[in-house]
């Protein structure tokens, strides 16, 4: 590069923001317990008024233990693991059958340990309570500890709701990581392969990069850290600011050349800073929609994704102008993949009606998917089928369920429950849960209370003189876990199953609603773990719809205020709608689970369409600034347009491709999504959207 004091600035100023990005700011993604939930979420409310009524604990950890149960040697073997686990410092308490009931036999017989502890005819479990401040190092202390002891005779599985987000978390600081530096090398072979410029090379490295990690920056001052959806932010912003690249780069090689080289870029930047603009307005308008949305992920990646939307604009039309007027300008564009790629247009270019129709055909197919989406998947499918992790928790989940769902119910007459009338009737509620297909195992204040009359002096006692034994220090104070002090609320904890659910959470929640009331119960308030999966992709689902809804009309607006046309306007948004059609609807046929994750990826794929639209859409204007566009001026903008679209697709496909390699199945959708996605985008800006544009209109 030639000695030029605004490069040199830049490119320290790239250097300074990545030493502080590296030194300063914590990258690891921070995934909140309550799954993905802040404090001050709506979702969490109920949540806090369990935890005022009823002893609650800072997370469980769920270890279940196949083998011999009725051996010896097995049982040694528990009783030396759940030794050394209560007395890790992260650890409230853990119990087994060999500090609970005692033996194996006793915990068969025990209406309470049997649910609690017994895992079928060839497992038991550890039940262990963590304390919430440091529950991070205790799950690793515990891992260690199990890979220790198993063998083919005591084969141990961990599970459990702080596990799981602490797997899930360590997968997106992977991701994180590898991806980030994958970028960098695949972006800058295909930026070197398509442009032959070692100087646009790393103008565009220095933009793209800068954009990034200032986008990061910046919203570190927002305090907004890295989570669950902006762990592929700087991914995301690269690619935002490498598309303004892109054509910035192919309208600048298109012009003529003038007497100053200065003027060439100066040119060029006229001719796409408008559409760079209305295209970033449309990308940063899908990111504010989802300010509104009341889910923590959600609404951090609307902020970021926000800030990260104006940057990638300011970089690439600040910083990569400098390095472009430091390139020599070719007078015949001749290069070998250029070529390449026109003699590929030459061949698609009588194929268009068959192009068409496909994609018109493909939508109605896939039309029939939409239905079909499973926007709530369960957490196993977080994790790929075939690891040692995903068979634990399917196995966990299959034997007793896992994931817990709360239940506070009351009687209809708000009578206490402390009395014989009352403990039939939550023993029939005990026994009506335990039928239902989706509910694994139950603990109440019933099964409580049959496990405290198994004494052979409860007989002499009264209920309340039961309950209040149970509730001192001695046993722990488990029945401040169930019963409120006025004795007029119980709890239910029921630990749900999740491999093979095809209804959403919240149906199923209903349903047991439904069976509490049939008891003679009122629940009166439900949380947990698996309420708030429930919420949560309803909450999606609600962004997904109206997010794409609101970005359409805005969109349209848009689109009429760049074309200065209502037709086409109207299709630049018909052909756009297209994309979610297509990539949404065959994520249902194909049964893809759309987790929260991989949902934003939509809206990435579509901001890619509508750069493309826009672009083609300001080209017309320039050569044909007045009435509508005949067959052969829309011919000559789809020619003009060819490159610079194809190899905006190319890269994306590139460079979100990469994804696929991930040990993370929502990462995997998510670069899957957005591949598919800007293809699909691409085709549909350059065939589809014209011949809406001017359809019975053959002048």
């Amino acid at each position: 590069l030639p000695v030029n004091k605004e490069i040199i600035t830049y490119l320290l100023l790239t250097f300074c923001s990545l030493f502080v990005l590296f030194s300063y700011l914590d990258l690891n993604p921070q995934i909140g317990r309550n799954l993905f939930f802040s404090s001050s979420d709506p979702q969490l409310q109920q949540e806090k008024k369990i935890s005022k009524l009823f002893k609650r604990r800072g997370g469980q950890l769920i270890i279940s233990i196949e083998g011999q149960i009725k051996s010896k040697k097995y049982y040694k073997k528990i009783n030396k693991l759940t030794k050394k686990i209560n007395s890790l410092q992260g650890v409230e308490n853990a119990f087994s059958i060999s500090n609970g009931p005692g033996n194996i036999q006793q915990a068969l017989k025990s209406p309470l340990w049997r649910r609690l502890l017994i895992a079928g005819n060839n497992s038991t479990y550890i039940i262990i309570s963590l304390k919430k401040e440091i529950i991070k190092e205790t799950i690793d202390t515990v891992e260690a500890l199990i890979e220790k002891t198993a063998n083919p005779d005591f084969r141990p599985y961990i599970s459990g709701a702080p596990y799981i987000t602490d797997l899930i978390q360590e997968n997106l600081l992977d991701d994180f990581k590898t991806f980030s530096l994958l970028t960098f090398f695949i972006f800058s072979l295909v930026i070197i392969i398509t442009f032959r410029s070692l100087k646009i090379l790393v103008g565009t490295l220095v933009s793209c990069a800068s954009a990034s990690v200032w986008t990061l920056i910046v919203a570190n001052v927002f305090n907004i850290q890295i989570g669950l959806l902006t762990a592929n932010l700087s991914t995301i912003i690269f690619v935002l600011t490498l598309s303004h690249i892109v054509f910035l780069t192919y309208n600048w090689k298109h012009l003529k050349p003038d007497e100053l080289k200065n003027n060439l870029v100066k040119k060029a930047i006229s001719h796409t800073r408008s559409p760079s603009f209305w295209s970033m307005v449309t990308t940063l308008l899908g990111f504010l929609s989802l300010f509104l949305v009341p889910a923590k992920p959600l609404r951090e990646l609307g902020i970021s994704g926000s800030i990260g939307t104006i940057i990638a604009f300011i970089c690439a039309y600040t910083i990569y102008p400098y390095f472009l007027k430091t390139v020599k300008h070719p007078k015949k564009i001749n290069d070998s993949f250029e070529m390449a790629e026109h003699k590929l247009y030459a061949k698609v270019k009588t194929k268009k009606r068959i192009i068409i129709t496909t994609i018109i055909t493909l939508a109605i197919i896939s039309s029939a998917g939409l239905r079909l989406i499973n926007n709530d998947p369960s957490l196993i499918s977080y994790f790929n089928k075939n690891s040692k992790i995903s068979k634990g928790l399917v196995q966990i989940d299959r034997q007793g369920g896992s994931t817990p769902l709360l239940i506070v119910v009351k009687s209809r007459q708000n009578e206490k429950l402390n009395t014989t009338k009352a403990y039939q009737k939550l023993w029939g509620l005990q026994e009506s849960l335990e039928k239902k297909e989706s509910v694994g195992t139950v603990l109440s204040l019933a099964v409580l209370m049959k496990e405290a009359k198994r004494s052979f002096f409860s007989f002499f006692f009264s209920w309340e003189s039961l309950l209040q034994a149970l509730e001192k220090p001695k046993y722990g104070e488990v029945a401040k876990s169930f019963v409120t002090d006025n004795r007029k609320k119980a709890m239910f904890m029921l630990r749900m199953k999740e491999d093979g659910r095809e209804k959403n959470r919240l149906k199923i929640i209903e349903g047991i609603k439904k069976t509490v009331r049939d008891a003679g119960f009122i629940p009166e308030t439900v949380g947990g773990i698996y309420l708030l999966q429930g919420h949560l992709a309803k909450l999606v689902a609600k962004s997904l719809l109206y997010g794409l809804l609101r970005l359409l009309l805005l969109f349209f607006l848009i689109g009429w205020l760049v074309s200065k046309s209502l037709r086409i306007s109207i299709a630049m948004t018909l052909s756009i709608s297209f994309v979610p059609v297509i990539v949404l609807g065959l994520l249902g046929l194909a049964k893809i689970p759309l987790d929260v994750i991989a949902t934003p990826a939509i809206n990435v794929a579509i901001a890619m369409g509508i750069d493309s639209m826009i672009h083609m859409v300001k080209y017309l204007r320039r050569i044909k600034p007045k009435g509508l566009p005949s067959k052969e001026i829309w011919e000559k903008v789809r020619k003009r347009l060819w490159d610079p679209v194809l190899n905006t697709m190319i890269i994306i496909a590139l460079g979100f491709g990469m994804f696929f390699f991930s040990h993370f199945p929502p990462t995997q959708r998510f670069g899957g999504i957005i591949v598919f996605g800007a293809f699909t985008a691409a085709l549909i800006s350059l065939y589809l959207m014209p011949f809406l544009a001017k359809f019975k209109n053959s002048k």
